[in-house]
């Protein structure tokens, strides 16, 4: 036990001695662990992101959407009463998405995303966050109205400063299916964008974020005459979503006598595909971090090399006055070790730090786990030991008599 003090004491002696090399030597394990940890921190908090948004919306929700435009896959009002009238099912709504061209005061144009909706989807099946003003509702949607809903950063985009309850009411002017239509901004939605963004930022929030209209207005501009390309719902809690999409797909295939004419996703399985995708994202890029951590490890052990040679006569000394080979070894082992352990320690500040700032910029929370520090720690020593065997066990063989002539 003294012999294992002694050995770190004269560690710590040596790395504070030289504390540019010693700073040059953690450098590439620095980056390494503080890129990975950042990389699974953010990827473990948009994934925690994405389950709870679905989960506030609720898990039973399902949307089916033809796969074709041709008119056979159209869903059209009697397709609509027949799953309503399912006992399994809660609620059903139409919508319909489109492209529209956006003109500003400045007189600049934006593609932007529309969807026409029926108010019970706002308002039930994927509840807007109402930050001014109000929602879509069924006087919105008898009446054809020119109301729209629009996210707050794109009111940022279009009014700047202006507050959101002066906002609404202003009128901005889309041209969908080549009608340019005058609407009226009834009200303004929350989104989980960055509120610093800048100006080039909150254009491409335009082209982005979701317009949303009566579902009724819409399918007058595309002139579909009532029939729908996308339909959503509500499962109800007894019964198993799996099992009642298939049989509405089921119901609508046999109506229109068609073999495979419907997409059905329900949320467990988007949140299901974004988990699969997410991990393999997040292993692939840690992945590719992790290269820095064996060019960090190379660097340990080239330095540690160059170590050795120059402390040639101090290991004679150390081994003329009785220091074994294994005394020697663990002693430039526990100075690798070190050296690796300290560089991770640091790692996972940066990483933390990193992630931290780069969650607040995109809104999403940064989770830390107990997984996380054990990958750092375990890492450390790891590539200390593999990087820092070689060396240590040079100095270990060194003669003391060959070592003492030396200059």
């Amino acid at each position: 036990m003294n012999m294992l003090g002694e050995s770190i004491k004269s560690a710590i002696k040596q790395l504070m001695g030289n504390k540019g090399r010693t700073i040059l030597t953690m450098l590439g394990m620095f980056i390494g662990v503080g890129a990975v940890i950042m990389i699974l921190a953010l990827g473990t908090g948009f994934q925690t992101y994405i389950k709870s948004s679905f989960m506030d919306m609720g898990l039973g929700v399902f949307q089916i959407s033809a796969k074709e435009q041709k008119s056979e896959y159209k869903i059209d009002v009697e397709d609509i009463n027949l799953i309503k009238a399912l006992p399994e099912v809660d609620s059903v709504v139409r919508g319909n998405d489109s492209r529209g061209s956006l003109y500003t005061q400045k007189g600049d144009s934006f593609q932007c995303n529309i969807s026409g909706i029926e108010p019970d989807y706002v308002n039930e099946i994927s509840p807007l966050d109402i930050l001014a003003g109000r929602n879509l509702n069924d006087k919105d949607e008898e009446a054809y109205s020119n109301s729209v809903v629009i996210a707050d950063v794109v009111s940022k985009a279009l009014f700047g400063e202006k507050s959101y309850e002066r906002v609404v009411g202003e009128q901005i002017e889309i041209t969908i299916n080549k009608q340019p239509i005058s609407f009226q901004i009834i009200g303004i939605y929350k989104t989980n964008s960055s509120k610093d963004l800048s100006r080039k930022e909150l254009d491409r929030m335009i082209t982005q974020k979701t317009f949303y209209i009566p579902y009724s207005k819409l399918d007058q501009l595309l002139g579909l005459g009532g029939s729908v390309r996308t339909i959503a719902g509500i499962v109800k809690d007894d019964y198993d979503q799996s099992e009642v999409t298939t049989r509405i797909g089921q119901i609508l295939n046999k109506r229109h006598h068609l073999k495979d004419g419907y997409s059905i996703q329900t949320y467990v399985q988007i949140i299901q595909m974004v988990d699969s995708v997410m991990n393999i994202v997040t292993l692939f890029i840690s992945a590719i971090a992790s290269i820095s951590l064996v060019v960090g490890g190379v660097g340990i052990m080239n330095i540690m090399l160059v170590t050795v040679k120059e402390r040639t006569r101090e290991i004679g000394i150390r081994k003329a006055l009785g220091a074994s080979n294994k005394d020697v070894l663990v002693q430039f082992l526990i100075e690798a070790l070190m050296v690796t352990l300290i560089a991770g320690i640091l790692g996972m500040l940066l990483g933390y730090i990193g992630a931290m700032m780069i969650g607040n910029q995109l809104g999403i929370m940064a989770e830390f786990t107990l997984g996380m520090i054990l990958f750092a720690t375990l890492t450390s020593v790891t590539i200390g030991l593999v990087f820092g065997v070689y060396p240590a066990y040079q100095a270990a063989q060194l003669d003391p008599i060959e070592a003492l002539r030396a200059d």
